[in-house]
């Protein structure tokens, strides 16, 4: 069962930082590897990300801007990719990327998404001051089975961790350049996550770590219909 999982958000084919973060979290001793898409869509070399998920065997899930290129759609946003200029090979493995993924960990099972399961759109927030709440009937749904004890998503691009009563759900947020890009390291063995973050010209360093546990005065939902608005984000940020 795997108690070290490295976490690595939506690429947007930032191929440096992808390579500085695989690099980083297999010398910090992973056992396997975790990304939630988006590969698609970004200044970088989609190509080379690929190659790179590829060749570390980086279980990946598909995000909307993969499921966009492929489709055609949404080509107006910036850095867009366009599907009559992507290789075979990158439009086989697009394709191919499941939108969910079970992983089996030393501390119950592990549900890797985009958005929520196969809703690649849909957010989850329980209410900021400068953010909205966003509920999830698919995730309360997920919560009420209890199949799963942890879940890692992407799509809001904000390293979080939001606690339930029975399911912790992680955010790995991403890698790209202009939104805080850096990237996470589950251990279950010792009960913390680890974040990281990218510095110019020198290796990503480790900014936080946190215990996967709640504490005592840490808000915990029993699903998304009790988000309230009046939330503390639990961060993975310096």
């Amino acid at each position: 069962m795997l108690g070290t999982i490295g976490i690595i958000g939506d690429v947007h084919a930032e191929d440096t930082h992808l390579e500085q973060a695989i690099t980083t979290l297999n010398r910090a001793g992973a056992e396997v590897l975790l990304c939630t898409g988006d590969i698609a869509d970004g200044s970088g070399s989609l190509e080379r990300c690929v190659d790179m998920l590829r060749e570390f065997e980086v279980i990946t899930v598909r995000g909307n801007h993969d499921r966009w290129v492929l489709q055609n759609k949404a080509r107006h946003i910036p850095k867009a990719h366009f599907l009559d200029q992507l290789s075979p090979a990158v439009i086989e493995y697009l394709t191919n990327l499941p939108t969910s993924r079970t992983v089996d960990t030393s501390n119950g099972k592990l549900l890797l998404c985009h958005g929520v399961a196969d809703h690649d759109l849909q957010k989850v927030w329980p209410g900021t001051a400068r953010m909205p709440v966003e509920r999830s009937t698919r995730l309360d749904e997920i919560i009420k089975d209890g199949k799963y004890r942890w879940m890692i998503n992407g799509h809001v691009h904000y390293r979080t961790v939001i606690h339930f009563e029975t399911l912790t759900l992680i955010n790995a947020g991403t890698l790209l350049n202009r939104h805080k890009p850096g990237f996470s390291m589950m251990n279950l063995e010792e009960g913390f996550i680890s974040g990281y973050e990218f510095r110019e010209n020198q290796a990503p360093v480790e900014v936080k770590q946190i215990d996967l546990e709640p504490s005592p005065d840490t808000k915990v939902f029993e699903n998304t219909q009790h988000f309230d608005g009046d939330w503390d984000p639990i961060t993975l940020y310096a």
